[in-house]
């Protein structure tokens, strides 16, 4: 175990408690008093970023496919058992991860933890269950085309992450339609690992009790070695996707500091400032004010090692060109610096987003499987407040002032393009 990482031993009653098992699996776990509840959250490295080159979309299929049966019980009686133990569950593709999570009360855990590694170590992946995982897949991208906001989002993450990063979760419609079952059993063998697995507890547990269950549990889990990613660089740049629609999507990413950075805080607290609520500058200045868009928001986002800004506008087409241009003026005032009042509003919306998701055992199980993602360790939620707390205007409009917006990644759809501003960069 790295020494850097507290042992069971080195922390409180509550944790975190940190432990690795030999085969590569991460073990975490903190305990929340007062609440009869428990949860648990796993990653597992079979997200889309390891779909095969011509098979997009393997990992959103296996998803579903997964949960229909594993070890003795099939389709019906695992959805029957999960029912009767009050499990409240959900699994979805991510791009790095396939994301397991589980709400129970707290005594219903130990039932509860055998059979996802069953499902983990032993799923029946059945042959008629494969067709109506597909389609479920297929119709996602059916979807996507009713949703023009999500459409937009997933076209600027393929146009500014590299690959196999940038990918839509939910694949080429193509390939689902030659994807078979027996291909995607003998993927499921080749990415699904402990190796690089997080498992994330959260709630009214004992971790002592929680690491012998797993160990027997999924102690055998076989290792394989990880897959390699090969990445490519991304197009980024300018690009229009002509729809003849009554409305315009408009979407922009820029790089950023990645979470793992030790500034990272202050790329939050910036996103917060943007776009942290009514009285953020994004909404108070582009639609109340001068009542150019139905919707704007900015996002920071993180991969293990790149960080982005994410900004989107809703508009109708003949106000898109004064929109966009006043989101590129509102991120070139930003590094001239932000107010106080600013800084406060948007350290209380992280705060209160801290504090709620220290209530909620799912939350917490989700945010020390990201810590220990991004940062190798997961942090307290006092560690948090201080974090937050601790930051100055001088420091947030010194590093504003140093990381400007550099070369933005535009993607529109709609009737016409839009025209970039002179003033807005490097291209």
């Amino acid at each position: 175990m790295n020494s850097a990482i507290p042992t069971v031993q080195e922390t409180g009653a509550a944790g975190p408690f940190v432990q690795q098992l030999d085969n590569g699996l991460t073990l975490l776990g903190e305990r929340i008093e007062n609440v009869r509840s428990a949860a648990m959250v796993l990653l597992v490295p079979a997200g889309a970023a390891n779909d095969p080159d011509d098979a997009l979309g393997s990992a959103n299929v296996l998803s579903d496919w997964i949960m229909r049966g594993a070890g003795d019980r099939d389709n019906r009686a695992l959805s029957a058992y999960l029912d009767s133990l009050g499990v409240q569950r959900f699994t979805a593709a991510d791009t790095v991860f396939m994301r397991f999570s589980a709400s129970m009360l707290a005594k219903n855990l130990p039932a509860v933890l055998p059979v996802y590694a069953d499902i983990l170590q032993r799923p029946r992946l059945p042959q008629d269950g494969f067709a109506a995982a597909r389609d479920l897949a297929q119709q996602q991208i059916d979807a996507v085309e009713d949703e023009p906001a999500q459409k937009l989002n997933l076209l600027l993450k393929e146009r500014h992450f590299p690959e196999p990063f940038g990918r839509p979760t939910i694949g080429r419609r193509e390939h689902l339609a030659a994807l078979t079952a027996e291909v995607l059993r003998l993927d499921f063998q080749r990415r699904f690992t402990p190796t690089g697995a997080i498992l994330a507890f959260a709630g009214a547990i004992d971790f002592a009790e929680i690491s012998d269950r797993t160990r027997e549990h999924l102690g055998g889990w076989t290792a394989r070695p990880a897959v390699q990613r090969t990445l490519r660089p991304a197009p980024r740049g300018d690009y229009h996707l002509r729809q003849p629609t009554n409305q315009v999507q408009i979407g922009l990413a820029y790089d950023a500091l990645p979470e793992s950075h030790p500034q990272s805080i202050l790329a939050h607290l910036a996103a917060g400032v943007l776009s942290g609520g009514m009285s953020a500058r994004l909404f108070s200045e582009i639609r109340e004010k001068q009542g150019l868009c139905y919707t704007v928001h900015a996002d920071y986002m993180s991969l293990q090692h790149q960080g982005a800004m994410l900004g989107y506008a809703g508009t109708a087409p003949e106000r898109a060109q004064r929109t966009l241009d006043s989101f590129f003026f509102e991120l070139d005032r930003l590094r001239l610096g932000v107010q106080p009042d600013e800084l406060e509003r948007a350290k209380i919306g992280m705060k209160s987003r801290v504090i709620m998701h220290g209530e909620s055992s799912a939350a917490r199980a989700a945010a020390i499987a990201h810590d220990y993602y991004h940062y190798g360790r997961p942090r307290t939620l006092a560690e948090l407040r201080r974090r937050i707390e601790a930051v100055t205007i001088e420091q947030l409009n010194a590093f504003l002032e140093a990381n400007p917006p550099g070369r933005i990644t535009l993607a529109t759809i709609g009737p016409e393009p839009l025209h970039v501003p002179r003033a807005a960069g490097p291209r």
